[in-house]
């Protein structure tokens, strides 16, 4: 039995697409995510930031603005 599409219209990336969001809105996501799962790592090895960025040939400055999820430079 075939089950019928009960959604009606177009979906949200369309909605995103239609108004010039889609990519900056992906962007901000992906960007949440490498965020979250950095400190999860750092929180379950036990690394401080100085050593990450050790870690990651980074100042440490660079490394807060890629845990800061609202800082999108």
């Amino acid at each position: 039995m075939d089950k019928e599409n009960t959604h009606i219209g177009s979906s949200f990336d369309d909605f995103l697409q239609e108004r010039g969001e889609l990519v900056e809105t992906g962007a901000i996501a992906i960007k949440r995510v490498v965020a979250w799962q950095l400190a999860q790592k750092m929180e379950d090895e036990k690394i401080s930031k100085k050593r990450m960025a050790e870690l990651l040939s980074t100042s440490r400055s660079s490394l807060d603005r890629l845990l800061d999820p609202a800082n999108t430079s």
